[in-house]
């Protein structure tokens, strides 16, 4: 029988034929369309194919580990960040359980359970991404924002989309969940959104700025925190805004902060943006060799203007590290 107050929505299942035949006899009187996946793989082709998935159910079986790569990519690709995911588990440890909400699952039913608790949480994960659709919907005005302040420099072009790329590959060495992630990547493309304020003139002047000048320039981390401070869903993003002009030892601004009280994701774009800077052309100089940028860059970490361990991290990516650099520490990993 169908459930009272249960709305229309699209499902997709994922996991092995059996257990997954069992759920769509449970699902068969809901209002409810459903496509069903085998495997993570066939999932993710299914998700780009059919946009308008609410909920992504999955029954891992023997995948778990394939399972939950699948959920932390819902999370992370930017076309599905909002749809919901559930896991169904015969048995599930605290370890397992840990790792799948680690990686972004909006719940974890645990069987065996009654039709009427499966349906009833399943129908929450319904309502909880229909009522955060309208947040997409301001990450993509304010997204087309931050590409428009961009496409007022032609010097920058580009420079968001590449600081997002070193900033994912340097979050590979940390254990981040999919929130941190999340707010990286975001962080990245939005970090800029203060220069919206600050005059064509002063962006694309073709020589090394004033004194005055710089004043308003450093003026942008405020401006883009006021500008994304009322918006829940840039909460986490508001300290790589405000904060990615910071310096370790207490030089950057606006805030002039440093030290234990300078969070790990600002710290980390800020040497991609550092080292974008120099590595690219700008108006009052040509781009610099990257062995030239991998000196400048150490020379900055050892005067405690950019994170050493990061900046190492980053010179790895572009193949000019030290072999012998140090992984994150567990405490670099928690900050």
């Amino acid at each position: 029988m169908q459930s009272e107050g249960v709305s229309s929505g699209h499902l997709l299942l994922v996991g092995p034929e059996d257990p997954l035949r069992r759920l769509e006899t449970v699902l068969a009187d809901q209002p409810w369309r459903q496509f069903v996946a085998r495997a993570p793989e066939e999932a993710m082709l299914t998700l780009r194919m059919e946009p308008t998935i609410d909920l992504v159910i999955i029954r891992p079986g023997s995948q778990l580990k394939s399972s939950i790569d699948l959920c932390r990519y819902i999370n992370l690709e930017p076309s599905t960040s909002f749809v919901s995911v559930v896991f169904i588990r015969d048995e599930a440890s605290s370890e397992d359980r840990t790792a799948i909400f680690q990686a972004g699952a909006d719940d974890c039913i645990q069987l065996p359970a009654t039709q009427e608790e499966i349906i009833a949480r399943l129908q929450h994960a319904i309502t909880i991404k229909r009522t955060t659709d309208s947040l997409e919907d301001a990450a993509v005005v304010i997204t087309s924002l931050a590409n428009a302040i961009e496409g007022r420099d032609a010097y920058t072009c580009g420079h968001t989309q590449r600081v997002g790329t070193y900033c994912l590959e340097i979050a590979e060495a940390f254990e981040f969940g999919s929130d941190d992630l999340q707010a990286l990547r975001m962080g990245a493309v939005v970090h800029d959104i203060g220069k919206v304020r600050i005059p064509d003139q002063i962006l694309n002047k073709p020589g090394r700025l004033t004194d005055e000048e710089m004043e308003i320039i450093k003026e942008h981390p405020l401006i883009g925190y006021d500008i994304l401070q009322p918006l829940r869903t840039f909460r986490k993003i508001l300290p790589i805004v405000r904060w990615h002009h910071e310096r370790p030892n207490g030089t950057g601004y606006p805030d002039g902060i440093g030290g234990d009280d300078l969070p790990l994701l600002p710290r980390i774009v800020a040497v991609a943006d550092f080292f974008d800077a120099i590595s690219t052309d700008r108006p009052y100089r040509k781009a610099m060799p990257l062995s030239q940028c991998a000196e400048i860059m150490r020379h900055a970490a050892s005067d405690g203007h950019l994170d050493a361990n990061i900046v190492e991290l980053l010179l790895q990516i572009i193949g000019h590290g030290n072999t012998d650099a140090a992984a994150p520490s567990a405490q670099a990993r928690s900050a």
